[in-house]
């Protein structure tokens, strides 16, 4: 009859535990889109929350109480069984020893089934399946805890003062917000679930990093801007008009420090002018913005002000380039191309080159991996800064780890005055000890540079990776490579493939 209780007892206490990490642990988001849908236990989760420092005091007042009485009815009960197992000894040790003995052991035994059966376990439980568990255990709590309301209250109210004291806000005051960087890798294991695809992962990021990019990031040098010249004949500007296909170009008095506003290619087309336009009648304002301009605020501006392109200028009121709304929204989604755009098939195999290829790297942790593959991009490359390259992909690696799962790394970054991408690309014949989000071995590094000055390149480059990377026949044949040459061959037979 008392081991029942004993049972009884371990029971009722894990089943307190469990609730009490369950409640540490559910995300109130979950539960809220759960109460939205009028989920009845979910709005009970929710009141338990929103007074968790009181009803984590209710568990606590059940587990101790549990606790106490089976400290005071389980040694008895246990010590019956073990000092029955070790009835033989009663002749050879004195009645004070073989007491003693059944006591140590009944203790072992009562805590090891408490620690284990009634904290351990039932703690693990509820950190995993926290959700099911409060909406499971809500209103049971709720109900213990108005059974004893007081001295719930009581407990509740000490605790409170002493955190206040303490400069501590309770549990139920507590900032739940999540950082941004803590968003990047709830999305990354979100990914890892097969929830959501690896592309989508990547457009993500790019929302994530459009906060902090400038305008000088994304603007065309003005190496790159075609304009129409006052100093030009008509036939010159309309050749300019005939190769570039634009839809705006700046009008400038002679060359391009001499802008003085923008003509639309609809307002030539609907003027009524003879073979010689007077570009100067249709001239319209142009809009200026500093180089270091937040992107993420001219994208908000230039809708509100019905802009579409700008002129970027820096501090001594030169102009830098140009910027349009495109260019904007190709920092977020990638290469945008309008209909008069010759689209040409772009494969990244033509960035593969030997020197930076590696079948068999050694096994060595990420950072000299990368260090390796940086080595391998100055030998294409002698020009290539490698330790200011490094530098750029290591800050960002610490920011977010660019281990994006099946086995595979892609560390990258932009770099200002890089003229074309670099890749260089490695194969663990033994995965290094490196952790990465689905627990997958990691086999493959990619190993990206891009132009700073061109943010789509690197776009294209990430979501071409990706294709690669998902497509399960090429990753076989890629882990299955022999040499440097074979993998080569199969990365750009297989770009060339994925790009027609």
């Amino acid at each position: 009859m008392l081991i029942l209780l004993v049972a009884s007892l371990i029971a009722a206490n894990a089943l307190f535990v469990l609730m009490e990490f369950a409640m540490v642990r559910v995300r109130p988001s979950r539960i809220e889109v759960l109460a939205r849908k009028g989920d009845r236990r979910a709005l009970a989760v929710q009141g338990v929350l929103t007074r968790l420092d009181d009803y984590l005091a209710a568990c606590q007042v059940g587990i101790t109480l549990l606790s106490l009485v089976l400290g005071w009815v389980g040694e008895p009960a246990v010590a019956v069984f073990v000092a029955g197992a070790f009835g033989g000894l009663t002749e050879m040790v004195p009645p004070v020893v073989f007491h003693a003995m059944v006591f140590a052991v009944s203790l072992a035994i009562l805590s090891w089934l408490h620690i284990v059966l009634g904290e351990l376990v039932p703690r693990t439980i509820g950190i995993q399946f926290a959700e099911a568990v409060a909406l499971w255990g809500a209103l049971p709590l709720i109900g213990f805890a108005a059974f004893l309301r007081w001295p719930v209250r009581l407990l509740s109210a000490s605790s409170k003062m002493i955190l206040r004291l303490a400069g501590i806000k309770p549990a139920a005051e507590a900032d739940h917000s999540v950082t941004v960087d803590e968003m990047r890798v709830l999305l990354g294991e979100t990914q890892e679930r097969g929830a959501m695809p690896l592309e989508r992962l990547l457009l993500l990021e790019n929302l994530f990093d459009f906060g902090s990019a400038k305008v000088s990031e994304a603007m065309r040098p003005r190496e790159r801007i075609a304009y129409l010249s006052l100093a030009r004949s008509w036939d010159e500007n309309l050749a300019v008009i005939r190769d570039k296909r634009y839809s705006r170009y700046l009008l400038c008095e002679t060359d391009l420090d001499s802008a003085i506003g923008i003509v639309h290619i609809k307002d030539l087309i609907l003027s009524e002018v003879g073979s010689n336009p007077d570009l100067k009648k249709l001239r319209r304002d142009m809009y200026e913005v500093p180089a270091f301009e937040s992107l993420e605020k001219l994208l908000k501006t230039m809708p509100d002000k019905g802009v579409h392109l700008a002129i970027v200028r820096d501090d001594l009121n030169r102009i830098l380039g140009l910027i349009t709304l495109e260019d904007i929204m190709e920092e977020l989604v990638g290469e945008v191309r309008d209909e008069f755009e010759l689209v040409s098939n772009w494969v990244t195999g033509e960035f593969f080159s030997r020197a930076a290829v590696d079948a068999n790297l050694p096994t060595i942790e990420r950072k000299a991996t990368i260090r390796h593959l940086m080595d391998k991009m100055k030998a294409v490359n002698p020009d290539l800064n490698a330790e200011a390259a490094f530098e750029a992909v290591w800050e960002r690696e610490l920011k977010f780890a660019s281990a994006v799962g099946r086995g595979v790394l892609v560390p990258h970054a932009r770099l200002l005055g890089l003229k074309e991408p670099l890749i260089a690309v490695g194969r663990f014949a033994k995965a290094p000890p490196v952790p990465t989000p689905d627990g997958t071995p990691l086999r493959l590094v990619f190993l990206i540079l891009t132009p700073l000055e061109t943010p789509t390149m690197q776009l294209k480059v990430l979501q071409r990776i990706a294709s690669l990377v998902t497509n399960e026949t090429l990753r076989r044949k890629i882990l299955r490579a022999k040499t440097d040459e074979s993998l080569l061959t199969i990365l750009r037979t297989a770009d060339t493939l994925l790009a027609t």
